[in-house]
Order: structure tokens, then sequence, then C-alpha cells
């Protein structure tokens, strides 16, 4: 029986620009494109546990918004996961490469075309039907 997992990502908007990070090699999912996230601990909000995670893999504050409405259950081969990805945008910006290898900002078109993980997938296609600017940020 494989380990179950909640999830949180942020998708880190600046302007119409978006945040993409490439896993590094040794880690789970290595060498695909990613939300910056991570596990939710025991005792933890989504939004707690996110806001912790952006801290920990990019040094960073961040502003969130909404929860994306996209599917939400995975099933890899090392677990199924139950994710949650909500819009966010950074207050400050150090861009610190703790999970990652590479980090880059484009629209959602231009980063369409990286090899993504699975559960982040339906994330670009609703990005790419939003008008990234009219998105908002409330806590």
């Amino acid at each position: 029986m494989k380990p179950e997992q909640n999830i949180v990502a942020a998708v880190l908007i600046d302007g119409d620009q978006i945040l993409a990070g490439k896993r590094q090699a040794h880690r789970v999912g290595g060498g695909y494109y990613e939300f910056p996230g991570g596990k939710i601990e025991p005792g933890e909000t989504p939004r707690q546990a996110l806001k912790r995670e952006i801290k920990e893999e990019l040094n960073d504050e961040v502003i969130l918004g909404s929860q994306i409405p996209v599917p939400a259950d995975y099933e890899y081969s090392y677990a199924k996961i139950h994710i949650q990805f909500f819009c966010g945008h950074l207050l400050t910006n150090n861009l610190k490469h703790v999970a990652h290898t590479d980090l880059r900002w484009g629209t959602p078109d231009q980063l369409a075309q990286l090899n993504w993980l699975p559960a982040s997938r339906p994330v670009i296609k609703w990005l790419q039907q939003q008008d990234l600017r009219k998105i908002t940020f409330d806590e």
C-alpha cells in the first residue's frame, strides 16, 4: 500500500509571469518542473504550510490568493498525493535554490513547453485561460 501525502504548491505570479522550478535530479520527480511547495505538516493549515515551504525552499515571503480549481488526487510510483494549488505573489525576491536546479519566470504559454510533473499540468492549462493581472491576493 502506497503512503498518502497532503501537498500544497504555490503558483507564484508577477504580472503576466509565473515561476517554475526544476526539481533536483536526485529527488523524487527529479528533472521535472513543478510549482514550489511541499508537504503539509501535522497541525498546519494548507496556507500555513505553503508559507512555510516558500520560506524554506526559496527564502522568500509570500502573500496568497485563491485556490486553483484543478484535480487534486494523483498516484505516483512512490505515493498517492492530494495536492492543493494556490495563487501567490512574492513579497521578497531571494529565490534561493534548495529543492530546484533551475527557477525560471515565463508566461503560461512559454512554460507549457517544459516537462512538468503530471499533477502540475492541469494548472498550466488553467493558467493559459486566465488573465493573470486580474488575480488578487488576500492574505
